[in-house]
C-alpha cells in the first residue's frame, strides 16, 4: 500500500495543464473537488494492483499475511547443485527472511502468483508466492549471464529494472522454484539438510 496526500493528488490533477480541448468543463463536481484540494492535508492509503489476472480481467491485490516456515530455512545447499556462489548466497539470504517473515524490500514480494506458467506445476490460486531475487553485482543494465544448475546452463535474464528478472516462487510454504528469466524457466530447488 502506498500513502498519498489527497490534497496533493487532487492538485496534481487540476494543475496537469491539459490542452483546452481535453480540459474538463467546470461543473459542480469540479468546484467540489477544487474545494477539497484546499482542505488541510490528510493521508489516504491506496492499494496498488500487483498483477492483472488476464483470465478474469480483474486486478489482484492479494498479499496474504506471511506464514513462518522452517521448511524453507537455508540448509547445506541445493539439489540440483547451484554452481554460482553469488546466487546460492542470495537465495539463502532471501529464504532466511521469508522463513521468519522479515519485511521484504518490494511491495510485490510475497504476493499470490495465480497466473499459470509452463514449467511450474499447476496448483490452485494462492499456492505460489513470488519473491524478488536480487543477485549481488547485477545492477540495472546488466546483460544476461549464464547460471549452471545441476550441470545444465540456464541464462539469467538481463536486469532491465531495479527488481531484475530473477525470482523465487514458494509453493505452499515448502517448495522453492527458481526462475532465472522472469517466468520462462522454473527449476525446483530442494534444500539439502
Amino acid at each position: 500500500m502506498k500513502k498519498l496526500n489527497l490534497a496533493l493528488l487532487l492538485s496534481a490533477f487540476f494543475l496537469a495543464g491539459l490542452p483546452p480541448a481535453f480540459a474538463a468543463p467546470k461543473t459542480a463536481a469540479y468546484d467540489y473537488l477544487s474545494g477539497l484540494a484546499a482542505l488541510p492535508a490528510f493521508d489516504v492509503a491506496v492499494s496498488t494492483p500487483v498483477e492483472v489476472d488476464t483470465d478474469s480481467g480483474s486486478d489482484r491485490y492479494e498479499n496474504p499475511p506471511c506464514v513462518p516456515s522452517q521448511l524453507i530455512l537455508p540448509g547445506k545447499g541445493f539439489s540440483p547443485v547451484v554452481s554460482d556462489a553469488r546466487r546460492v548466497q542470495a537465495i539463502d539470504d532471501l529464504l532466511a527472511k521469508i522463513a521468519v517473515c522479515k519485511p521484504m524490500p518490494y511491495g510485490n514480494d510475497g504476493n499470490v502468483h495465480s497466473q499459470p506458467h509452463a514449467g511450474l506445476p499447476a496448483k490452485p490460486a494462492g499456492y505460489y508466492l513470488e519473491y524478488t531475487l536480487i543477485v549481488p553485482n547485477r545492477p540495472t543494465g546488466s546483460k544476461p549471464e549464464p547460471v549452471v544448475i545441476g550441470g545444465q546452463t540456464y541464462m539469467a535474464g538481463a536486469v532491465l529494472s531495479f527488481r531484475g528478472a530473477e525470482r523465487l516462487m514458494i509453493g505452499n510454504h515448502r517448495e522453492v522454484y527458481y526462475t532465472p528469466d522472469h517466468y520462462k524457466t522454473f527449476i525446483l530447488l530442494s534444500i539439502v539438510r
